[in-house]
């Protein structure tokens, strides 16, 4: 009865090592976000920007895209390479500059049709239920291409 006395009190007591202040890790993992994703530019790349409207159609996200950073987002230093003024027009698979559009297709950046076609790969591969980098995106100048590809 002793020896389980001894035992038991070997349990209960400490292992030694002393108590801690809470360490902080950062924000907690989340799963799936809903909403829309964008994609705009933070030191010189291409950065995913969750906007909670949607999930939208690819036609909605890029009107948003198009729209420009909000203010909170200009904020945390995201900006666009879009022209001002962009007239796109999201076809089933990829996109167009309208009729009359002040900018052509060969005077967009890298950089700004790289946001155009994450946008509506994002806005696409929601709707589908599949990866982003699983969508291809017909641009204007006539080839398929995938987000991966400006990333």
């Amino acid at each position: 009865m002793a020896l389980l006395l001894v035992l038991l009190l070997v349990g209960c007591t400490a292992c030694g090592v002393g108590p801690t202040a809470v360490i902080g890790a950062g924000e907690p993992a989340r799963g799936f976000i809903e909403g829309t994703r964008l994609y705009f530019v933070q030191d010189d790349r291409l950065v995913s920007v969750g906007r909670p409207e949607g999930p939208l159609e690819a036609a909605e996200a890029v009107e948003l895209l198009t729209g420009g950073p909000t203010s909170k987002e200009r904020e945390r230093s995201f900006d666009t390479t879009l022209p001002k003024n962009l007239a796109v027009r999201v076809t089933d698979d990829g996109f167009t500059l309208t009729e009359g559009a002040s900018t052509p297709v060969s005077r967009l950046s890298r950089t700004a049709t790289g946001q155009i076609v994450c946008t509506i790969a994002a806005a696409t591969a929601t709707k589908r239920g599949i990866e982003v980098n699983d969508v291809r995106v017909t641009v204007p100048t006539g080839g398929q291409t995938r987000c991966e590809d400006f990333t």
